[in-house]
């Protein structure tokens, strides 16, 4: 008969109490080998009893087993892990028996892709916790690419149009690392803010690093001490930078800054849509763009973006610059928002800021220093201590507020409430399941997606709920207009200018239109000396981004045409939810069927669910009339009943009644 595990406690025993067990175990092992019967009939049940162990390890560890595929998006590696040894298909005997192999229970097993000389090895893939067992896995750039990247050539351009999570920079550090490690190539690494810089950096760092015993004669001693020596053999494969970095190297030497870039085999474009979205900001900005693409002619260059599609797809689409083969596209996956819901006041604003941080963390993205400052100031009284406040470093009321590293560390938000401008809506990853709401109050399409990639979810139920400030056709169809004639006209002149001098001259000598030029404009600045003027090819581009999203929120409304360009399809769409406030449903559910004086509810309606007239969303003025107040309680399935009562023969009394529209 066959023990378990081969009777290797049998030994143990020998040892404690001085028998012989385990020797006559083997030897009857040897003597009396089972039949095949007995031996399927061993395997099947050790097989079990591996799976309910399996199973049992599994389950007090979710949160450990959701967190690595998030691990492997954003290229952080999760540990190697061996495979598992084969179940013993017959007895042991001799040196074999000696020798009890351990049985591992492992998650998955290593990948190994042929390459020349040696193998690349990928980490394992992770086991998915068994709640989400269920639903499809979500494909990976890794995936997707294959061993594609072999076969990249000199002057070829590669696009991964990805949503986050999808392992853009897993597969750059995993994958392309090692590979161009082993053919002693060299990439260079680019992205768009120093901490983004640093994370990659500190990555590159724990993915190389090598220990080495190193020996030294110790005269002290005597004799040869050894130590261990700590190295990153990436150091001299890969470089990570920021695109200012690259843009203030191309101005200072442009031909040394091209060979310098040229003597690398990979360049990486991470977060491509800096192009974009800084352009109004950074007067340089034009330098990267011409830059990557003089370098598209010399090397392969990976653009990588989850929000560049106003570059990508006109490469794919209307200049054939990338090829079909060369481009990588996964969708974002929005399935962690809970619900998108739309505010109009700022009165809304800090209602919902002060009813969601009861429940746990909020962030909260302003447009303006004025309205952090405000938010501030009106949360502090409830809040004190528990706000955190971020702004860019080069601003110069940076000092007020609090550094990047004290709002994030280790992706876990610090207090309950982050107020930030949009310094901290890329190239940041907060990994808080205590974050369980995100507020905007940008209308940029390109901004709010990268704003919603900031909150990377550990687990199936680690959700959140978004909000975003609303804008009327009106305001929509003013934005247009300053967009217009401040950075589209201005340009167009310029432009006009080149081939006929006085086009541009006459509308420099238009009244108001030096000053309009030095206060908006960003597409057409004063050069470096104040002498002249220059055409800002990358800010234009921007604007007419931004005139196309206005276009289609004017068309479609704008929560549509909003959330249709965030996420590209009508992935968020199902997930708009009216406004409703818990203050003024627990009120309604306390004072159904009650008669109340008018006056009295009409207060208590329209402070508990911020109620206001459409036309003076903005100014909060006139009390709202019962055919508004109406109308907003129909999110809160209840509507408002008036009815008189006369006292005595010449005095009323109106009262409101509230009842349930569908019950």
């Amino acid at each position: 008969m066959k023990l378990p595990f081969d009777g290797f406690y049998l030994k143990l025993l020998d040892e404690q109490n001085g028998t012989h067990e385990y020797e006559e175990y083997l030897r009857n092992c040897k003597e009396n080998p089972l039949t095949e019967e007995e031996q399927r009939e061993w395997t099947e049940s050790a097989r079990a009893a591996i799976a309910e162990l399996e199973q049992l390890n599994a389950e007090p560890e979710p949160t450990r087993q959701a967190a690595e595929p998030e691990a492997e998006a954003e290229g952080i590696s999760s540990p190697q892990t061996p495979e598992p040894t084969e179940l013993q298909e017959k007895c042991c005997t001799g040196r074999e028996a000696e020798e009890v192999p351990e049985v591992e229970v492992t998650v998955a097993k290593e990948t190994s892709i042929p390459q020349g000389e040696g193998a690349l090895l990928l980490p394992a893939e992770p086991t998915v916790i068994p709640e989400m067992a269920s639903e499809p896995k979500r494909i990976r750039i890794t995936e997707l690419v294959k061993e594609n990247f072999k076969n990249w050539r000199d002057g070829t351009r590669i696009v991964f149009d990805a949503g986050v999570n999808s392992g853009k920079t897993y597969f750059i550090l995993n994958v392309l690392l090692p590979w161009a490690y082993q053919k002693h190539w060299k990439i260079i690494y680019l992205c768009n803010r120093v901490p983004l810089r640093n994370e990659i950096q500190q990555e590159v760092e724990r993915l190389g690093r090598t220990e080495e015993k190193v020996g030294r004669w110790d005269h002290d001693f005597q004799q040869i001490v050894y130590e261990i020596r700590v190295t990153n053999k990436y150091k001299d494969t890969i470089r990570v930078e920021t695109y200012q970095w690259m843009e203030s190297f191309c101005k200072g030497n442009p031909k040394g800054a091209m060979n310098y870039f040229k003597s690398f085999n990979y360049i990486v474009a991470d977060e491509y849509h800096y192009l974009l979205t800084d352009a109004a900001i950074n007067k340089y900005i034009d330098l990267s763009y011409v830059t990557l693409n003089e370098l598209t002619k010399y090397r392969p260059v990976i653009f990588m973006s989850a929000t560049a599609h106003p570059f990508f797809h006109r490469w794919r689409d209307e200049t054939n610059e990338v090829l079909p083969e060369n481009y990588y596209h996964i969708p974002s996956d929005y399935s962690y928002v809970e619900r998108a819901v739309f505010y109009w006041t700022d009165a809304e604003e800090i209602k919902i800021i002060r009813q969601e941080a009861r429940r746990g963390k909020v962030l909260v993205f302003v447009d303006r220093m004025s309205r952090l400052k405000k938010l501030v100031k009106e949360l502090e009284d409830e809040f004190a201590g528990e706000i955190a406040t971020a702004c860019s470093p080069y601003r110069p009321e940076a000092r007020e507020f609090d550094w990047l590293e004290e709002v994030l560390q280790d992706g876990q938000l610090h207090k309950r409430i982050t107020i930030v401008t949009t310094v901290f809506y890329n190239g940041v990853n907060i990994k808080d399941p205590e974050l369980i709401c995100i507020i905007s109050r940008l209308w940029d399409p390109i901004v709010n997606a990268q704003i919603l990639g900031r909150k990377r979810p550990v687990s199936k139920q680690d959700t959140c709920a978004v909000y975003f400030k609303g804008y009327s056709h009106d305001r929509i169809k003013q934005e247009r207009e300053h967009i217009r004639k401040r950075q589209l006209e201005p340009a167009k002149k310029w432009k006009d200018g080149k081939s006929d001098p006085e086009v541009w001259q006459e509308y420099l000598h238009k009244p108001g239109i030096v000053k309009m030029l030095d206060k908006y404009s960003q597409t057409v600045n004063r050069d470096e000396y104040g002498n002249g003027w220059e055409w800002r090819r990358r800010a234009e581009h921007q604007y007419l981004v931004q005139m196309d999203a206005l276009k289609l929120m004017m068309e479609k409304g704008y929560q549509w045409g909003m959330l249709y360009a965030v996420a590209e399809s009508d992935a968020l769409l199902s997930k708009i939810e009216p406004l409703r406030f818990k203050e003024l449903e627990d009120y309604i559910e306390e004072h159904l069927e009650d008669k109340i004086p008018w006056e009295i509810m009409r207060k208590e309606l329209v402070e508990r669910g911020c109620i206001a007239n459409p036309k003076d969303r903005h100014k909060n003025q006139n009390i709202p009339e019962l055919r508004v107040i109406n109308s907003r309680l129909k999110d809160y399935n209840a509507f408002v009943e008036s009815v008189q009562k006369w006292i005595g023969t010449n005095e009323r009394v109106r009262f409101w009644i509230l009842h349930r529209l569908h019950t």
